[in-house]
């Protein structure tokens, strides 16, 4: 019987748990999704980049709010357990208020675990391979975006501008930079003048110039230039301005407590997916407290629900005291997120921050265990 009921609680604050995340993951990543329109909008990325970016990022908001919903939902099943009279059954049943804090904190322990293991692998991996997507696209979308009397400077090295839109992807008086801006002292750069020119069809990505010069420098840099009557211009050798490289919050936990590690320690530590220098220590130190130090908030979260347990509905001050305890898991879900702002770059800090939550856990624990001692259900 003992663990019929037990299954049934940890069933229930799981469900309960599983419908808030999805709930509130779904709003903050349809947001976020409105948010990364730039990509298409802005930056000339396809419909079909876009989706697999902001899909790849759902696990990101997963990660961060389960702390929350893991705590809202063991105070609000216990309210619930409570009104309805359930918790009765475990009482009734002979196990002691004692036993059950033990049950609730076995679970807030295989879900802290769990937390660990979607921010230090699952997160960051998804987020990779989201940022791999960006990193592998093109300008799919780009003939979209050039419109007339507007310079279009979303791609790297590169500036359109088009001063008349005849027909769909035909177009008067075209002016084409690359480089992000012309001199004498660059060789990499040329500008193009176009009277005429159009997106060939089934080749959206190929700008048919007619009629125009090319202005550019050679070696010796001189002005050179020369007319034509058509030239093909390749718009698929350019890539958008967008950010493609890993940021440290998509790189895995492992390069980040090497790199971390070694910075403190003042030794080099040399890695192809970023750079390793003592400037981003405090952000990689950041990283590693919300990977695996912010997770061991959540046993002391449970706890401080279970002094839902030290007072029944009859009492007249119930609704007070069940406002008192959301507050308490209030402050101290601010407080592990605060926390993250004062990370330094010393391993002291964080050794401290890591002992917060474990001491915090066993000064509350001695605190609940005084409060239920003298209940006939120990």
């Amino acid at each position: 019987m003992e663990k019929i009921v037990f299954r049934k609680l940890i069933l229930d604050i799981s469900l309960r748990a599983l419908i808030i995340t999805f709930t509130i993951g779904l709003i903050v990543w349809i947001i976020q999704a409105v948010n990364h329109l730039d990509f298409v909008i802005n930056d000339g990325h396809n419909f079909k980049i876009y989706f697999y970016y902001n899909l790849y990022n759902f696990p990101k908001i997963i990660h961060r709010i389960i702390p929350f919903v893991f705590a809202i939902s063991i105070f609000f099943e216990l309210i619930k357990y409570e009104k309805n009279n359930e918790l009765l059954i475990f009482w009734t049943n002979g196990i002691t208020k004692k036993k059950f804090v033990l049950s609730l904190i076995n679970f807030a322990i295989i879900a802290m675990f769990l937390q660990i293991i979607m921010g230090s692998f699952i997160s960051p991996n998804s987020q990779l391979k989201a940022r791999t997507f960006l990193k592998n696209s093109n300008m799919d979308f780009l003939p979209n975006l050039i419109k007339q009397g507007k310079f279009i400077d979303i791609v790297s090295g590169l500036t359109i501008f088009i001063s008349e839109k005849t027909e769909v992807n035909s177009f008067k008086n075209i002016y084409i930079q690359e480089g992000d801006s012309f001199s004498l002292e660059k060789s990499d750069n040329q500008i193009i003048f176009a009277k005429e020119g159009y997106l060939v069809d089934g080749n959206e990505k190929l700008f048919r110039l007619l009629n125009g010069k090319i202005v550019s420098i050679n070696n010796d840099n001189r002005l050179i230039s020369f007319e034509f009557d058509k030239i093909d211009y390749d718009l698929s050798n350019f890539t958008s301005k967008t950010i493609k490289i890993a940021k440290i919050q998509e790189l895995p936990s492992y390069k980040i407590l090497q790199c971390s590690l070694s910075l403190m320690r003042n030794k080099p530590y040399i890695e192809k997916m970023f750079i390793c220098e003592k400037s981003r220590l405090k952000n990689l130190n950041q990283e590693i407290y919300k990977r695996l130090i912010k997770p061991i908030y959540i046993p002391l979260l449970t706890l401080i629900c279970c002094f839902l347990l030290t007072f029944s509905k009859v009492q007249n001050n119930f609704t007070i005291k069940t406002i008192k305890v959301f507050l308490y898991l209030f402050i101290v879900l601010i407080l592990s997120e605060t926390l993250m702002r004062y990370v330094g770059e010393t391993k002291t800090i964080l050794i401290i921050f890591m002992s917060l939550p474990i001491l915090l856990f066993f000064t509350v624990f001695n605190f609940l265990q005084s409060k239920i001692k003298y209940d006939k259900n120990l």
